[in-house]
């Protein structure tokens, strides 16, 4: 490991008027070390900025070359340390993070220093993949570099650096080590940036820097203040543990803040944040949600708001737009936000439940969660200080804060057990990468490099014996599973799963990995109809038996199946079912593959109705429906209710709308939507009217159209017809891809 650097926390920086000081010293030494701030000038013009801050300085004069790790608190300006990483070198630059949230915003910060040079790669737009990359700077998703890496695409040759943003989801995103572990493998040079890192010098080690800087300083500094949950009354008596602590959360969320702060509360569990908003919506505190676990009018003006992964993603969206302009004061949050986008507040809360398990003081949050999340509070150029408040319970202020104070010195905590679904992927991309030297990749990993022979013997046998690896090579089917993502594991299942015969959706469920799915029945559970639904989505998987209720099929097919239709409480799809629109992309490429293998023999309408099918939460048999322009989830299981009840056969997808505008005109259409809407959907009369006549208006709307959606069928027709399809209109790319399989407008 090269140099280690401590830039101190008395460092100063302020920008009106510009003026401060660095002060550091050698990780070995405690001889302390003054230095002026750089100019602006000295590394960019267009620097927005006068002087660079005191860790951007410090960078900037000790970065010569090779690897380099900064760890620094939130808003420390990492984002300016990756350009004078990069600016100075030739080829390509890539910058990669965790989300596509962040990604974009990566992207506009970098597109002030390459105006007309900047690409994003988040897998997100089927174009991506036929655009020819010009970009001397991508901004990329740790998945999509990964896809690029692993099928070799023409804009990786070129690449002389990457930057990896939170380099701490090591700890939770395997993927993270598969591209570093590449990026060493081809000496790509690399800069981890990371907020709460632990035993840092671990990942220094491992990655070969030749610098590394760890901040004391803070741009906000931070005042923290550690107080005990019962210090915050509940005068409502509950019962309920839940209750009582909610209670007295929401209690500190209006009592702690000063007039017009943002305050963000950290909530360790979804279905407290839940509990506590349901709380609110009794005390007549306006909420902004509208899909939650209970019913709710929306009447009063939104006062506070929960975000977490569960809210439909538009809904997030809104949420964070109103906090971000000051719209929206009181936001309770999980884990997920202080990863994520950056919403900075005035002020954080924090419950922390602390207990002992084999006498060691654990946290929930743990600690470097904690770190992470008291990096929201602060505002750098409007509040000299960000507060931190954390609420405990079941332990002392004295022990957290011996806790915090350990947390970034203690190793990192990899998860205990092997993860076998990573490791039989892992072993491929040995292959892939390494040849019959597969264990070199597992040697340059983080998680894996230590692993028992015995261990990586057994899945190279099961390998062997499935039928991936022959002769020290990849078959076929192990190279559609390395191109494709999914682990070996996952694909037996899959082919498990078609053996029996089921249908489709339970049938793809393994291919679609990456998502949980396990958090529908969270909101409907209360539905007076959900015993009756449980019961006929478990009639449908009795071949399966237990692992399709271990990935959640069960609630994936309680979605595709429209059930959630009756749940006045759930106006969108909540969570992961409300963005599945890049996946069911994904996923009508790997049924293209798995066709083209002989594996599974799907038709283009079917292979086309399954990606509808997930991304809309409809059966397929009625997938053409979600191909009305803006009809949505909830709507299009309206229309297939009405179809089901008159005995309407649904239009093949592709055809004609005015066909099925046809049919719904032999029934008084808006008539049946109101009444299914009241008796069905338990919407008041009022708004049964109004929700039936903008769906009226929809169709009216899409009269001329075709029942497919634009997306889905783009794509299909890249994958399988290349760039002549978008020269295609989307009638005659109908009538090209369902060519021979008579289909008929």
């Amino acid at each position: 490991m090269g140099e280690t650097l401590i830039l101190l926390e008395q460092s100063q920086f302020q920008l009106d008027p510009p003026d401060g000081k660095l002060l550091y010293r050698h990780a070995e030494d405690v001889k302390i070390k003054e230095m002026p701030l750089v100019s602006s000038t000295q590394v960019d013009e267009r620097i927005p900025y006068p002087l660079l801050n005191p860790l951007q300085s410090l960078f900037f004069y000790k970065y010569q070359e090779g690897n380099a790790l900064v760890c620094a608190p939130t808003s420390a300006g990492k984002s300016l340390i990756a350009y004078i990483f990069i600016r100075n070198k030739q080829g390509r630059k890539v910058y990669t993070a965790p989300t596509r949230s962040l990604v974009y915003e990566k992207a506009v910060e970098l597109r002030r220093y390459y105006p007309n040079s900047v690409e994003v790669r988040t897998g997100e737009s089927i174009l991506e993949s036929y655009k020819k990359v010009r970009g001397e700077v991508i901004v990329s998703t740790y998945e999509n570099l990964v896809y690029a890496f692993r099928n070799h695409s023409e804009w990786i040759k070129d690449i002389s650096c990457i930057v990896f943003d939170e380099i701490h989801q090591i700890t939770k995103r395997w993927i993270l080590e598969e591209a570093i572990a590449y990026a060493q493998e081809r000496n790509i040079e690399m800069l981890g940036l990371s907020a709460t890192l632990p035993s840092y010098q671990d990942i220094a080690k491992w990655i070969k820097a030749h610098l590394v800087l760890q901040s004391e300083w803070r741009p906000v500094p931070l005042v923290r203040e550690i107080k005990q949950l019962k210090d915050f009354s509940d005068t409502k008596k509950h019962t309920q543990r839940d209750e009582k602590i909610a209670e007295k959360l929401l209690t500190a969320m209006f009592d702690i803040p000063q007039k017009d702060e943002k305050v963000l509360l950290f909530v360790p569990q979804k279905k407290l944040g839940w509990k506590l908003l349901e709380l609110a919506k009794e005390e007549k505190i306006g909420i902004m949600n509208k899909t939650t676990p209970f019913e709710h009018s929306q009447e009063q003006e939104p006062e506070i708001a929960f975000h977490n992964a569960d809210v439909p993603k538009e809904e997030r969206e809104q949420i964070e737009k109103a906090f971000r302009d000051g719209k929206l004061k009181r936001l309770i949050a999980t884990q997920t936000l202080a990863y994520g986008v950056n919403l900075p507040a005035d002020r954080v809360i924090i419950l922390v439940r602390m207990f002992y398990e084999r006498r060691n003081l654990k946290c929930i949050p743990d600690t470097l969660d904690i770190l992470q999340m008291e990096g929201r509070a602060g505002r750098l150029g409007i509040k000299q200080v960000g507060y931190s408040h954390l609420l405990t319970y079941g332990g002392s202020a004295q022990n957290l804060q011996k806790e915090l104070f350990k947390a970034l010195k203690d190793p990192i905590h990899m998860p205990e057990r092997i993860n076998q679904d990573v490791l039989s992927l892992f072993i491929l991309l040995g292959f892939l990468y390494e040849g019959k030297h597969y264990q070199r990749f597992l040697e340059k990993t983080y998680s894996y490099r230590n692993i028992k022979r015995s261990q990586i013997q057994a899945v190279v046998d099961f390998l062997t014996e499935k039928g991936y690896i022959k002769a020290y090579g990849l078959t076929e089917k192990a190279l559609y599973c390395v191109k494709s993502g999914v682990p070996p594991t996952k694909f037996e299942e899959f082919l498990r799963r078609l053996s029996l015969k089921m249908e489709p959706i339970a049938v793809i469920r393994p291919l679609l990995h990456m998502k949980k799915f396990d958090t529908l029945y969270d909101f409907v559970e209360k539905g007076e109809s959900f015993p009756e639904d449980v019961h006929y989505i478990n009639s449908k998987l009795t071949l399966c038996g237990g692992k399709c209720f271990q990935d959640n099929t069960h609630q994936l097919l309680f979605y595709t199946e429209g059930l959630t239709f009756k749940y006045p409480n759930i106006s969108s799809p909540p969570g992961e079912f409300s963005y599945l629109g890049t996946d069911a992309l994904h996923l009508l490429r790997m049924l293209m593959e798995l066709n083209k293998l002989g594996t599974w023999k799907l038709s283009n309408q079917e292979m086309i109705s399954v990606a509808h099918s997930v991304k809309y939460g409809l059966t397929m048999e009625y997938a053409s429906l979600s191909g009305i322009k803006g009809i949505g989830h909830i709507r299009a299981n309206l229309l297939k209710r009405i179809m089901q009840e008159e005995g309407l056969l649904p239009p093949p997808i592709g055809s004609e709308t005015s066909h099925l505008l046809e049919m719904l005109g032999q029934i008084n259409l808006k008539e049946r939507m109101k009444e299914t809407l009241y008796h069905i959907r338990k919407l008041d009369k009022k708004r049964a009217k109004e929700e039936s006549q903008k769906v009226f208006k929809l169709l009216e709307n899409n009269a001329k159209g075709l029942l497919v959606d634009d997306r889905i069928l783009l794509a299909f027709g890249l994958f399988k017809l290349g760039e002549k399809a978008y020269r295609l209109k989307k009638k005659e790319l109908v009538q090209t891809i369902f060519l021979h399989e008579g289909f008929t407008h």
